[in-house]
């Protein structure tokens, strides 16, 4: 499924079309990034192509680009199964000062939540958990 990036603004700039990119980036403000524990997100599809992302201002694309490629190692890493750990939750690599977890929307693709060293991704998985479900709804 190929989405596009742009947002389609009327001449007379009253008409906004609203497409899947718009709304999951209005819902990842508004929901998801709180901009103190939460500070930035990125969900990323099967192929490893970000649909949408939000990334904290010290940042750059081309970081986002460098933990994309990250992505193989944490699918791997899902895949491992041991009774003693239990299901897969989450993963939480440490980069550029954030703590980054990538959380797995099943087979739609990835979750990269962005979170302040100072917290703990725990004392967010209600709210992480909720927008889940809304997004994979919508993709």
């Amino acid at each position: 499924m190929g989405i596009s990036l742009v947002i389609y603004v009327s001449p007379d700039k009253k008409v906004v079309e609203k497409t899947l990119q718009t709304e999951l980036k209005r819902i990842m403000l508004s929901e998801l990034i709180d901009g103190e524990v939460i500070i930035g997100a990125a969900i990323i599809d099967s192929n490893g192509i970000p649909l949408i992302y939000h990334i904290p201002n010290t940042l750059t694309v081309k970081s986002l680009k460098n933990l994309l490629s990250l992505i193989e190692f944490v699918d791997h890493t899902a895949k491992i199964n041991d009774d003693l750990l239990g299901p897969y939750q989450y993963l939480i690599i440490r980069f550029s000062n954030f703590k980054i977890a990538f959380f797995e929307m099943g087979s739609k693709g990835w979750l990269m939540v962005f979170v302040n060293p100072v917290w703990h991704v725990e004392n967010v998985m209600s709210k992480i958990k909720q927008f889940m479900l809304k997004v994979q709804r919508m993709i």
